[in-house]
């Protein structure tokens, strides 16, 4: 089976590069069409089940995505939604770097604790719908977290950003998740053939 994990559409606070944690932020009209573009780009595969972050903007991210694929069956789960940000959620990069001079401590969710929820969701899914494909709306973080795990921190390293409903993909077979491909646009995910990195 393969699980896409989809990054959500772009909202105000994306745009402006603000530090989006649990916000609920909504997706803007760029990310709307973003997130049709994705649904369209994904026709071709057959899934079971999307399932979403409860914030708004992943939220209807998967279900243009959803409405798209031809999928009734979206399923929110907490354990999907964006890394706690704390005190540096709404922030520009330049505020979060004075707020760090400071002294200030941002108390963000620790970055084991993140991966160790997103890993725990996806591989329950991964067995719940065995065989069968799955989408899994989240965000930037949280996805990021998953990929460095994947990648031995490779994305961390060469500080990849990803894109707004970029698509990643995890092989899972015989309780064994790989890495596929990873922080596809719609378009370079329609333009390749063998949906591996």
């Amino acid at each position: 089976m393969k699980l896409y994990l989809i990054r959500h559409g772009e909202t105000d606070w994306n745009r402006q590069g603000r530090f989006q944690g649990r916000e609920d932020i909504p997706l803007n009209e760029t990310g709307i069409q973003q997130a049709k573009i994705c649904g369209q780009a994904l026709q071709s595969e057959r899934f079971c089940a999307v399932i979403t972050s409860p914030l708004v903007r992943a939220k209807k991210t998967a279900e243009i995505i959803a409405e798209a694929v031809g999928v009734k069956n979206v399923i929110v789960d907490e354990d999907l939604i964006e890394r706690d940000f704390d005190k540096i959620s709404g922030m520009l990069p330049e505020e979060r770097k004075a707020f760090l001079a400071s002294g200030q401590v941002d108390n963000k969710e620790p970055w084991d604790v993140l991966l160790e929820r997103m890993m725990k969701c996806i591989r329950k899914y991964a067995d719940q719908f065995y065989d069968e494909n799955i989408i899994l709306v989240s965000h930037g973080a949280s996805i990021r977290a998953v990929l460095d795990h994947f990648t031995d921190g490779e994305i961390g390293k060469k500080n990849i950003r990803l894109k707004n409903t970029c698509i990643s993909i995890l092989d899972y077979d015989r309780d064994t998740l790989k890495l596929n491909c990873y922080n596809l646009t719609a378009e370079e995910y329609q333009s390749r053939t063998d949906l591996s990195c």
